[in-house]
């Protein structure tokens, strides 16, 4: 039987351990059934271990231990032990109680995992569920925050008032990065073979923009911050189609972006000697002092900005910029934005640039542009994936990394799409050119639903001034 502790919750209460760790479910009610006798043989003498109640009005609270569990009888006092809850309702809301003063745990042979102002059951508790679903725990004190502070909240902001709980699950804490291989991958992908590559490659190069709109191809914008790997994703498609490493754009790192130009590239298949049908467009990046400006970023989403306009960082762009187009149609705009985000550096991203990314996004949903992310350098925070690409979609530290990609931009987690780019390899691999064509074509079909409600506004409006003539 699985266990209910999420990864999410496990890092959190890494968080207040202050230590990464792995949690192994050694105890759990509904499995060992509530009995005080197998809880003593699953847990005492065991070492540190994590407590979780799983209420049946969905709160989920508990308690961290680094004293073990035994039969000796009697209170004993962990100055480290700390309370907690990770759920209110079923909302993500976590808060740690520290320890405050006095005893914190009862070692009895006769009593299951017992917290002062968190206990469990005894040899006097009724084991079997009620007829409801639940198992009806001790309550007496809960969360009175006699020993550990409370910071204002209650038994009854805790616990809804009640610890009659739908499971109780222990687990023991050992040392050590939480990114143990996932027995399943957390996304489908396809085989990580040269079959698969072909075929992405394929579809890619076969590409055509919606028929009826009759633009000769699409325009992807990328947009992230600076050194997050714009440029080098460019370079990573050139090169998968040159069949070598190339470097059409320029990149490295830098305090400013090195990109200071609006460039829409165009991609060439050397086996058909013809362009691809569509430009990857890199703009400067975002940075918290000097960055692209949202007046100019609403002329090349609009279409106004001419190929290779370069960035003021003095004045924005303008109606007398040069090359400025009065009158864009619908092959000038952009199709769809990615979003290029760093992966190692989420955790550290600033208000200002986190601010500006969202203002950018907010200029984007308003024109009706689909948006994507990208996410790279997976590797430099998973070594799994760093030696080995294929072990993205199994790689825990990755999906949490795309839950947080989705949640700075605010898009579904579907659309956050991890990618690593080449920087320091000299030959093409495999895996690295499926996860980049993958997000490529994910691209493609992303603009070509932007097409397709432009070309049905069309013909909406077509027919509304057919109905007024």
């Amino acid at each position: 039987m699985a266990d209910l502790l999420t990864r999410k919750d496990k890092k959190q209460i890494s968080q207040w351990i202050g230590r990464d760790s792995q949690f192994e479910l050694i105890y759990k009610i509904s499995r060992d059934g509530m009995s005080y006798q197998r809880f003593h043989e699953l847990c005492d003498n065991k070492g540190p271990t994590v407590t979780i109640f799983y209420n049946k009005d969905n709160n989920v609270y508990g308690g961290y231990l680094s004293d073990s569990w035994g039969s000796t009888g009697g209170w004993c006092t962990d100055q480290t032990a700390f309370l907690f809850k990770l759920y209110s309702a079923g909302n993500w809301n976590p808060m740690m109680f520290p320890y405050a003063s006095g005893e914190t745990h009862y070692k009895s042979v006769n009593n299951g995992p017992w917290f002062h102002s968190s206990p469990s059951f005894y040899s006097c508790t009724i084991t079997n569920k009620s007829a409801e679903g639940y198992y009806v725990l001790h309550n007496v004190p809960l969360f009175d925050g006699e020993r550990f502070d409370m910071k204002g909240e209650t038994a009854q902001s805790v616990a809804n008032g009640h610890n009659n709980v739908t499971d109780l699950e222990v687990y023991l804490v050992k040392d050590g990065m939480p990114d143990a291989e996932m027995e399943s991958p957390w996304r489908d992908s396809s085989e990580w073979n040269s079959q698969t590559f072909q075929e992405l490659k394929e579809c890619v190069a076969n590409y055509e923009p919606l028929e009826e709109m009759k633009i000769p191809e699409v325009n992807i914008l990328l947009i992230g911050q600076v050194g997050a790997g714009k440029s080098s994703f460019l370079n990573t498609i050139n090169s998968i189609f040159k069949g070598g490493i190339s470097s059409r754009a320029c990149t490295g790192s830098a305090e400013n972006s090195l990109t200071k130009t609006f460039e829409k590239f165009r991609i060439r298949d050397p086996s058909t000697k013809t362009y691809l049908r569509f430009r990857i467009c890199d703009t400067r990046g975002v940075e918290e002092g000097l960055s692209i400006k949202s007046e100019d970023l609403g002329f090349i989403l609009d279409g106004n900005l001419p190929n290779h306009y370069t960035f003021n960082p003095v004045e924005k762009a303008s109606t007398k910029t040069p090359g400025f187009v009065k009158e864009p149609t619908v092959k000038d705009r952009i199709h769809v934005v990615v979003f290029v985000l760093d992966g190692s550096t989420l955790d550290v991203l600033s208000e200002r640039v986190v601010s500006k990314l969202k203002d950018i996004k907010s200029l984007v949903v308003d024109r009706g542009i689909p948006q994507l992310a990208f996410l790279t350098k997976m590797d430099k925070i998973c070594e799994r994936v760093n030696k080995d690409v294929s072990k993205m979609f199994t790689s825990s530290v990755v999906e949490d990394a795309v839950n947080k990609a989705a949640d700075i931009i605010a898009i579904p987690r579907s659309h956050v799409l991890p990618v690593k780019n080449y920087e320091k390899e000299t030959q093409l691999k495999t895996d690295i050119n499926i996860l980049a064509l993958t997000a490529l074509r994910q691209s493609l079909m992303f603009a070509d639903d932007f097409l397709e409600n432009q070309y049905e506004l069309e013909q909406e409006n077509s027919q509304t001034l057919n109905t007024r003539d």
